[in-house]
């Protein structure tokens, strides 16, 4: 099915075309591209419905004597998570222009960061699921290093190290794998995993448990996240939280997938999730950035989703994939907001700031959606993910598997204190000393959009995929 080559190929063209364009079309060039791979992913979504998830898959011969072909392919996992890293990138690309001022080479690394992104998702072949990994974090790390903030080189900088360490641990792994199956097919690897000795398979689970969890991030492994976010543009930060995080929640799908031997460990690995959930929403107390505080939620998120997948269990799994996606929208959505408030009042210390609702009333009215989303109250895509999880945590680890709900209250308190003191409180005695853009607006409307469309109607991507 060509469409699924195509959804990888169409942004690293229009980076070429990139190339060749004048500085101010290559804006033009990134939301047409965007928006074209999100009508393709969105298209391959319906065709998945009409003809079935296994009919939607792409092979090319690549070193057939090593077992590696360019194979693409729709699983119950990937659906949900190629479509959201389409609609993240889109609602990204609307807003470039309004945090980026030079545009040429921002928009080519942008480009393919997406087209390496929606590759790690799609490949069905771990030789290259690794190769469009590490393109995703380089693109990353030049888009902090050149765009970012004051203290952008040594965030940038972090970022790569733990990375770097993250694929040095994963590549190992993958070599080890391959070296039982003769593939590197996921599913081949599958197959002959449970034929590896045990000693080996532990060897290979702590490197991939350390692996995901610095990606994604976990305590201890998480004080690049931060930084990182701080630092960088709010573009980066939309993708870097939206997209970037789910390797690792993907890559923890796929290892108890691959591992048998992952089960038996599984209540000690929902516990590190457990403890680094409760970590970073208490933490989130203590910050005074605000993307500071944000990143902080997003560790408590995805410390979430990382309970579900340790539970392993339908509920458990379905939970995980669906929260990823609203992680996603909501995610992007804060860190957007946290942008337009750094452009229009020159800082981020969110207690210099206070009675945005007077002045910039839509603004305020989208971070107030986005934490609700957040916190996964009903009628938002969180609360199908968060039911889900735990649900089926509770099944596999009884009232431990709940402990995590004590976080989401911390969050909650925590973002709408700030709703109260930052957009309902008394007006600011700092003036904006910018205009809010139209495409902030629309970004975050088509965000918000998609937060309530999945989770009034969830069926429409739960019956699809087969979760």
């Amino acid at each position: 099915m060509l469409l699924l080559p195509l959804i990888i190929l169409l942004p690293l063209i229009a980076a070429i075309v990139t190339l060749f364009a004048k500085e101010r079309q290559s804006y033009s060039i990134a939301i047409i591209a965007s928006a074209i791979t999100l009508i393709l992913t969105a298209l391959a979504v319906l065709f998945a419905y009409v003809l079935g998830i296994s009919a939607v898959g792409y092979t090319l011969p690549y070193i057939s004597s090593l077992g590696i072909a360019f194979r693409l392919q729709f699983t119950e996992f990937t659906l949900i998570l190629t479509l959201m890293t389409a609609i993240v990138f889109f609602a990204a690309s609307l807003v470039g222009r309004y945090f980026i001022k030079t545009s040429r080479l921002y928009n080519i690394l942008f480009l393919v960061a997406e087209a390496a992104s929606l590759g790690v998702f799609l490949s069905a072949n771990l030789f290259f699921l690794y190769v469009f990994w590490e393109v995703a974090e380089i693109m990353m790390f030049f888009i902090i290093f050149m765009y970012g903030g004051y203290e952008r080189r040594y965030a940038a900088i972090k970022f790569i190290i733990f990375s770097l360490v993250s694929s040095l641990l994963l590549l190992i792994a993958i070599l080890l794998l391959y070296s039982s199956a003769s593939s590197f097919n996921i599913n081949a690897v599958a197959a002959a995993a449970s034929k590896i000795p045990q000693s080996e398979q532990l060897i290979i689970l702590v490197m991939l448990l350390l692996a995901f969890m610095i990606k994604m991030p976990a305590f201890p492994f998480h004080t690049w996240l931060p930084d990182a976010h701080t630092e960088a543009p709010t573009t980066g930060s939309m993708i870097l939280a939206g997209v970037l995080l789910k390797f690792g929640g993907y890559g923890l799908l796929l290892l108890f997938l691959i591992l048998p031997l992952a089960h038996t460990y599984s209540l000690y690995i929902a516990a590190i999730f457990i403890f680094s959930t409760i970590y970073s929403a208490a933490v989130t107390f203590r910050q005074n950035n605000v993307k500071r505080l944000i990143a902080y939620t997003s560790i408590t998120d995805m410390g979430i989703i990382g309970i579900g997948i340790a539970a392993s269990n339908a509920l458990g799994n379905s939970g995980a994939i669906y929260a990823m996606m609203a992680h996603a929208f909501a995610i992007s959505l804060l860190f957007l907001i946290a942008g337009a408030l750094d452009e229009t009042y020159g800082t981020l210390e969110w207690r210099k700031i206070t009675g945005v609702m007077a002045r910039f009333p839509a603004l305020s009215y989208m971070f107030i959606i986005g934490a609700f989303a957040v916190v996964g109250l009903p009628l938002t895509s969180g609360f199908i993910g968060d039911l889900l999880i735990f649900l089926g945590a509770f099944k596999v680890f009884g009232l431990i598997g709940l402990i995590p709900l004590a976080g989401i209250v911390l969050l909650g308190a925590v973002l709408f204190w700030i709703v109260e003191r930052v957009f309902v409180g008394p007006e600011s005695k700092v003036e904006p000393y910018k205009d809010l853009s139209r495409s902030i607006i629309y970004a975050g409307i088509f965000l918000i959009a998609c937060t309530v469309l999945f989770g009034v109607l969830p069926f429409i991507l739960l019956n699809v995929s087969g979760l």
